[in-house]
C-alpha cells in the first residue's frame, strides 16, 4: 500500500512556538493568537508599547511569525485595539527571513537547529524594538492623511494573488471601504484588515494581514513593491 510521505523540517513548529514565547517573556510580552498543526505555524505577539495613530484610535506593537516548509518568516506587527485588527509590516527593514533544516531524521543536526533558533532570538528582538513600531506607527498616520487610491494602492497587490482569490475577496474589502466613514489610506488598510480579522483560513488571514501592513509602502511617488512583502502576499 503506499504512503504519502512527509518531509521533516528542524526546528519543530513546537520548538519555534516555544523559542518564541520564552522571548516575548522576556520582553514582556504576550501571545494572544496561535495556529499550530504541527505542519504550520502562524503566531502574533503583542508587546507593552503603543501610541496613538490618531486621538483615541491606539494600536500597540508586537511580532508576527510564519513557519511551514523550510521557511520562517518574522516580521514586526501593530494591533489596533478599536476593532482588534492586525496588520503585519513585511516591508520591514528589520523583518527576517530565516531557513529551516530539512531532515530525513537519519543524522544528527542539533548543531544546525540550534543555529537556526539563536537566528530566531535575534530576529524576533530586531523586530521588537522601540523604532521598528515607531516607523510603523508613522507611516500609519501617513496614511491617515492621504487619500486612498484603490487603484494604485491595492489592486497591484491583489494581482499576486490567484484570481479565485481576488473574486472572493474584492467586494467584501470594497463593501467596508465604502461603508466606513474613514476615506483615507489608513481607512483602506482597516477595511483590508478587517477582513482578515474575519477570517478563519490562517493562509489567507496572514495575506490579507500582510496586504493590509504594506499600503503605507505604496504611498508616495517612491511606492514600490518589495520582495518581502510581495513573497509574503503570494504564499
Amino acid at each position: 500500500m503506499a504512503t504519502t510521505h512527509r518531509p521533516e523540517y528542524l526546528p519543530t513548529t513546537q520548538e519555534i512556538r516555544e523559542t518564541f514565547a520564552d522571548e516575548m517573556t522576556a520582553l514582556g510580552g504576550s501571545i494572544p493568537d496561535v495556529y499550530d498543526d504541527g505542519q504550520r505555524l502562524f503566531a502574533r505577539s503583542v508587546l507593552p508599547m503603543d501610541t496613538d495613530v490618531r486621538p483615541g484610535d491606539r494600536i500597540r506593537a508586537g511580532v508576527a511569525m510564519r513557519a511551514s516548509g523550510t521557511e520562517l518568516l518574522i516580521h514586526p506587527y501593530t494591533f489596533r485595539q478599536v476593532c482588534s485588527n492586525g496588520a503585519i509590516a513585511a516591508h520591514a527593514l528589520t523583518g527576517r527571513r530565516l531557513e529551516r533544516i530539512q531532515t530525513e531524521g537519519v543524522f544528527d543536526a542539533a548543531y544546525d537547529v540550534e543555529l537556526v533558533v539563536m537566528d530566531l532570538r535575534l530576529a524576533v528582538r530586531a523586530c521588537a524594538v522601540r523604532e521598528a513600531f515607531d516607523t510603523a506607527a508613522q507611516e500609519m498616520r501617513t496614511a491617515s492623511e492621504v487619500e486612498a487610491d484603490i487603484a494604485l494602492q491595492l489592486l497591484p497587490a491583489l494581482a499576486a494573488m490567484p484570481d479565485r482569490l481576488v473574486t472572493m475577496l474584492m467586494p467584501q474589502i470594497f463593501h467596508r471601504f465604502t461603508a466606513g466613514e474613514d476615506q483615507s489610506a489608513f481607512g483602506l488598510l482597516n477595511a483590508v484588515t478587517s477582513v482578515a480579522r474575519d477570517t478563519r483560513n490562517p493562509e489567507m488571514r496572514l495575506r490579507l494581514e500582510t496586504l493590509g501592513g504594506t499600503l503605507p509602502a505604496r504611498l508616495g511617488p517612491q511606492t514600490r513593491v518589495l520582495r518581502a512583502a510581495s513573497a509574503l502576499v503570494n504564499v
